[in-house]
Parts: structure tokens; C-alpha cells; sequence
């Protein structure tokens, strides 16, 4: 079975899992470290690192869900600062960049819904990214580009018992994206939102 194949019979149990149909807009925000990796097509041999932080604003919309489910469609967008290098250490650079992924997830547990009282879930999903890069002008590189490609990702939900906090809870996910332009980068990160 195909890759693609697999990824549509999976939302499609996701969809059949689920009962009735519904409206819900849900927020969180926080931060994504990430790490950039490949070789740019600059014409010298070295490989090229972006490690940074982004901040993160992410909203989501499930149109289908249950008591304990939901699918949902949502864009984790962030902005953010770095350091760009190569791998040999010889060429660094401040980077700026911005992420703008879609993801389409299956939600179970703690923020799954809205109304949802569990204090743990999770969720698993896949999407798309277009990530864009600026990296000022040091000794040897002058790199600005961007990376796009199909997203993998994952992560926890846990709640909080606290009265002051009842609703809010802590997510951490892990995303992977290959990249489909001509340098082929990668990117691996992980997102640490506080639930709204």
C-alpha cells in the first residue's frame, strides 16, 4: 500500500470514528524550536544548519468531532529568529524566518473539543509547509530560500486540574517535513503550546 494510499484510508476511520459534525474555532500559542538541515545549491560543498526558535500562534478548526474526538484543520504559524551555519563552522549568519504549515489532525482526549473534561489526549496528523529563510550576509554565504513539502506530526495534550486553569493545558508535538524544492532540506522540530 502506497503512502498515499495509507494517509487517506487513515482519515477516512478517522471520519467514520466520528459522529456528528460540528463548528468548534480553538487557539493556542507558545513556541516551535526547529532545525533546518541540507545542502543549498551555492556552488561549494558544505551543508547548511538553521537551528531557531519561533513563536507560534496556532488555530484550529475541527468540522467533525464526538465527546472524546475531533478532526480538524489548523495552521500552526510562526515567526522567529536563528542561527544559520555550516556544518564545518566556518560560515555563520543570523536568520530570519516565518512557517506556514496546514494541518489536517485526528484529536482524542483533552482538547479534542471544547467541552471535552479528560485531562490528557493527543493528536496525530499530516499537512503541508511552505518555510521561507533570510540569512544576513556573512564571510563566506549570503543564503535566503525557502522549503516546502508534506509535514508528519504528533504530540500530547495534558490538562490541568488547578480551578484557576480548568480549560487550559500544555501541548507538546513533533513534526518532520521533507522538502520537495531542488535542495531537498528537512526539517524536524517540536511545538510547545499553551492551550487556550
Amino acid at each position: 500500500m502506497t503512502l498515499k494510499k495509507l494517509i487517506c484510508a487513515f482519515f477516512l476511520v478517522c471520519l467514520c470514528s466520528t459522529g456528528a459534525f460540528a463548528q468548534s474555532l480553538m487557539h493556542s500559542i507558545g513556541i516551535t524550536p526547529s532545525l533546518l538541515f541540507g545542502k543549498p545549491n551555492d556552488g561549494y560543498n558544505n551543508k547548511f544548519m538553521l537551528s531557531q526558535n519561533c513563536f507560534t500562534y496556532f488555530p484550529r478548526f475541527n468540522f467533525v468531532e464526538n465527546e472524546n474526538s475531533s478532526i480538524s484543520i489548523g495552521a500552526p504559524v510562526g515567526v522567529g529568529f536563528g542561527l544559520a551555519k555550516n556544518t564545518d563552522g566556518t560560515d555563520f549568519g543570523i536568520a530570519f524566518a516565518y512557517d506556514l504549515p496546514v494541518a489536517l489532525d485526528y484529536n482524542i482526549g483533552f482538547k479534542s473539543t471544547p467541552e471535552n473534561e479528560h485531562y490528557f489526549g493527543g493528536y496525530l496528523g499530516a499537512g503541508f509547509g511552505y518555510y521561507k529563510v533570510s540569512v544576513s550576509k556573512s564571510s563566506y554565504s549570503d543564503f535566503s530560500g525557502a522549503t516546502y513539502g508534506p509535514i508528519a506530526r504528533g504530540g500530547v495534550r495534558i490538562g490541568s486540574a488547578k480551578e484557576s486553569w480548568r480549560g487550559h493545558g500544555v501541548t507538546v508535538g513533533f513534526f518532520y517535513k521533507k522538502g520537495m524544492e531542488k535542495a531537498k532540506y528537512n526539517t524536524v522540530g517540536c511545538n510547545v503550546l499553551v492551550d487556550l
